[in-house]
């Protein structure tokens, strides 16, 4: 059941979250995503796609959308080392970065991804970088749409409405407030 080139206007029906760094802050990243994928699947009035875990490359075979968290830093994994060699031809890539500082620093990430997916003939649709995400997991535990994670938020929720309409996300580049950065290392 792959994706194929002329599906690419198709709502998304399998959606692969890949954790290629399986850390605190992009596990927290995509659970955010798992949480906020229904509720805006339900407000567009869309087919609510298949979340499939990925655990292995081969996971990724039937999947028309994936949904990439990679963390940046000395043990991210290479571009070459992402599973994304065992996506079907056409299927749709989204990215999560997190950062440990500026999100700016993220540019050429998403540069080496958006090369990596035209090489294996899949459609690069953008990414969100998350700057300070090592606060991401204490910013969990308050409001979604409070002061301390609005930002990241609304960012995530507008990559997931685009990756629900199988549009482009462009590049976004956020991190939480300074106050909140303030306050969340305090805890």
């Amino acid at each position: 059941m792959g994706a194929s080139p002329d599906s690419s206007q198709q709502a998304p029906r399998h959606v692969a979250l890949v954790d290629a760094s399986d850390t605190a802050p992009t596990s927290t990243l995509l659970a955010d995503a798992v949480e906020a994928l229904p509720v805006y699947a339900w407000l567009a009035k869309t087919e609510e796609p298949e979340i499939v875990t990925v655990r292995s490359g081969e996971d990724l075979a039937d999947c028309d959308t994936v949904l990439l968290a990679l963390e940046l830093g000395a043990a991210a994994p290479r571009v070459e080392e992402l599973p994304l060699s065992h996506a079907s031809t056409g299927a749709r890539v989204y990215a999560l970065l997190c950062a440990d500082d500026d999100p700016g620093v993220a540019t050429h990430a998403l540069a080496a991804l958006e090369e990596r997916c035209g090489e294996r003939g899949l459609a690069w649709r953008g990414g969100l970088v998350v700057g300070d995400a090592g606060l991401l997991p204490s910013m969990a535990r308050r409001p979604r749409m409070g002061w301390a994670r609005r930002r990241i938020s609304e960012a995530l929720d507008q990559l997931l409405i685009a990756l629900l309409a199988a549009e482009p996300a462009g590049e976004r580049y956020v991190r939480p407030s300074r106050y909140a950065r303030l306050t969340c290392r305090l805890h």
